[in-house]
């Protein structure tokens, strides 16, 4: 039987993109709010990204502290570039935002100057360890979210971004976006997919 490809009636519905830039407001109203809150709300901006950012890896089934990718970043005698090079893009992707939302918390707390200790803390405090299993890494990732809603509490007028909650259903949606277009892109060719397409599509309108 010849493959019939998705008609147009049957195309997957796109997400609708309800994107929008966060901003912070013009430095000539920094005095309006006052040097700590002007730069609150740039924190706040920062840890919005990084967090928006490791939650959507982790959500996707990364682990950021999965044994192999841990252990390339700990070999003895082996130059820290090289360990990079050995590393997975999704592990070096964290690590970098795990760094962004790091430093915006601790120049927070602390100020310009960020001693080892301090990046001892928030390591074990925000993120995921070896060893840690399942409740205290979904524990880390709760204190997260509570450190942002500090902070843009702290903010408050000075920050005009969308709010955690507004980003967190972004991100929600641009992956639906992207897992559709997936979707779609493999009926081309899969006769079989297309057709579950068609029946899933089906039953939909049927329903209402």
């Amino acid at each position: 039987m010849p493959f019939t490809p998705l008609s147009e009636e049957d195309q997957v519905p796109e997400v609708a993109d309800t994107s929008m830039s966060n901003r912070i407001i013009a430095s000539s109203k920094k005095n309006i709010y006052g040097e700590s809150t002007f730069r609150a709300a740039g924190f706040t901006k920062r840890m919005i990204f990084s967090n928006t950012k490791m939650n959507s890896l982790e959500e996707a089934g990364f682990d950021p502290v999965n044994i192999i990718d841990v252990a390339k970043d700990n070999l003895p005698f082996v130059p820290e570039f090289l360990e990079r090079m050995m590393q997975s893009t999704k592990y070096k992707l964290y690590n970098a935002n795990k760094i962004n939302f790091s430093t915006a918390q601790l120049r927070r707390e602390t100020g310009a100057v960020i001693n080892e200790s301090e990046i001892v803390w928030i390591n074990e405090t925000y993120f995921p360890q070896l060893g840690d299993g399942p409740e205290v890494a979904a524990l880390k990732k709760e204190a997260r979210v509570e450190a942002v809603a500090a902070m843009e509490l702290e903010a408050g007028g000075a920050y005009e971004g969308l709010t955690q909650e507004e980003t967190r259903i972004q991100a929600a949606a641009d992956a639906k976006r992207r897992a559709i277009r997936i979707l779609k892109k493999r009926a081309e060719t899969n006769p079989e997919l297309a057709d579950n397409i068609r029946n899933i599509l089906s039953k939909v309108k049927k329903s209402g």
